[in-house]
């Protein structure tokens, strides 16, 4: 097998520097990439883990070789490449050299075209592999025609543009856990614009992550903004991940807000805006985000779970203007189809202002179900589980649009779904009642017992 088969993966892709990726591959990768797609004008973003420069000045080294260009953006987030690659129109292509929220020692990347659709590199990778095994990259000389472009002033703008410019946010305190990173550079300068209060957290970019892992669905790693959230007694609290596409806001009490209703409050907000809204959801949301959206007379649309069947979806539907994951991923039509964490959170907070209530106080009119967070369970077969659940439940005619799911006429319901890269089994789970939830619980736990990993059963 070639050393270069991980690329059979189609996006995202992971791995451990130095030991499935270092400076050789990723030149190589990147010369047989602009190779087979023809792509020579390419945004840049890299994150602050100590291997991405490095990765970054490799990736740089084969543009001379087509009379390339590389716009290189230094550190920004996520959403930042994203609008950058699809607003300029000489911008052929972006490349995000990151491992999102994985551990520090991993690195690799993500990459979208100008046309807001994520490469496939398994389209490619036979053609790819071909040439990377042909190259010696101690033949090319290394002269990387190179452009620094700012684009934090354009993309703070489009941010306020949508989000209308006569929304006061000058009385709101908000705590901005950046967990040693940059987002800061282009925070300040909305902060500054919209007036509100910033109170920042760990401002110094360090790849070792000194304070706490930057994976914000991890209770331990919103300490730091809780805490610092009620001794400033601010308004709200905001942590996200290392690439900044997902984020964990807490309300004025600390609590955890879930994407949900972060969602329900966005589609109120956006119902507001359009004339005909249309949204998408998954398997595994709350049925919150279905009334909501019934309430204002809109309509959804069902997509699995995964940015990239989102994104194509919302491409052939043009009324859809909205679409989320329950991971905390907030899509917009109107910011080229991609998600942006920074979107999502002033839309949000600009229907609180709107509806003159403390932020606590406007959650707890969303909390009508009594809701299980997505929760994993490691199992020894998880295709054999979900057969062997689906035979339990034959009877009441579980959906198999995304794992399984089986519904109830009291609006109970639950989802499992396996996870795509790991031997686990995700479980999603909701009732109106406590008393009902308990006992789905209950009934489900006792199916699980019988499918965990070493199990015989």
């Amino acid at each position: 097998m070639s050393k270069y088969s991980i690329l059979s993966k189609s996006y995202d892709l992971r791995g451990i520097y130095g030991q499935d990726i270092d400076e050789d591959f990723y030149f190589k990768l990147w010369y047989a990439f602009a190779k087979v797609s023809g792509k020579n004008v390419i945004a840049l973003w890299y994150d602050a883990r100590l291997s991405s420069p490095s990765l970054k000045n490799s990736f740089s080294s084969w543009v001379n070789l087509f009379g390339s260009k590389i716009i290189d953006l230094w550190l920004c987030s996520s959403d930042m490449l994203s609008f950058a690659t699809c607003y300029y129109n000489d911008i052929e292509a972006g490349v995000m050299i990151t491992a999102s929220h994985n551990p520090k020692e991993y690195n690799w990347m993500k990459c979208l075209n100008h046309f807001w659709e994520p490469y496939n590199l398994k389209k490619y990778w036979p053609k790819m592999i071909e040439i990377m095994e042909k190259i010696d990259v101690l033949n090319f000389e290394v002269k990387p025609n190179i452009e620094n472009r700012d684009v934090s002033d354009d993309f703070v703008n489009h941010i306020i543009n949508f989000v209308w410019k006569d929304i006061n946010f000058s009385k709101y305190k908000i705590v901005a856990d950046w967990w040693n990173w940059v987002a800061w550079v282009f925070m300040w300068k909305l902060a500054e614009k919209i007036w509100c209060k910033l109170i920042p957290l760990f401002l110094e970019p360090d790849w070792n992550f000194p304070h706490h892992h930057p994976n914000p669905m991890l209770e331990k790693n919103r300490e730091f903004a809780k805490k610092a959230l009620l001794e400033n007694k601010a308004d709200l609290a905001f942590i996200f991940d290392w690439d900044a596409d997902r984020i964990m806001i807490l309300d004025d009490k600390a609590e955890v807000i879930t994407s949900w209703i972060i969602s329900s409050i966005i589609a109120e907000k956006l119902s507001k805006k359009y004339d005909k809204v249309g949204f998408i959801w998954n398997a595994v949301i709350s049925h919150i985000f279905k009334d909501t959206v019934e309430d204002f007379w809109g309509f959804y649309e069902k997509e699995m779970v995964w940015h990239v069947y989102i994104r194509e979806h919302m491409m052939k539907n043009k009324d859809i203007v909205f679409a989320w994951e329950h991971s905390a991923h907030y899509f917009f039509r109107d910011n080229f189809y991609m998600d942006s964490w920074i979107m999502a959170w002033m839309v949000f907070l600009s229907e609180v202002i709107s509806s003159w209530k403390k932020v606590n106080a406007l959650v707890k009119d969303f909390e009508k179900y009594i809701t299980l967070e997505e929760t994993n369970f490691e199992v020894a077969d998880p295709k054999l589980a979900i057969e062997k659940l689906a035979q339990i439940y034959k009877d009441n005619n579980p959906d198999f649009f995304d794992g399984i799911t089986v519904e109830y006429t009291d609006w109970s319901w639950w989802n499992f779904r396996p996870s795509s890269n790991e031997p686990l089994l995700r479980l999603n789970l909701e009732a109106k009642t406590k008393e009902r939830f308990d006992e789905l619980y209950s009934e489900i736990m006792e199916h699980i017992k019988s499918f965990w990993k070493g199990s015989n059963n």
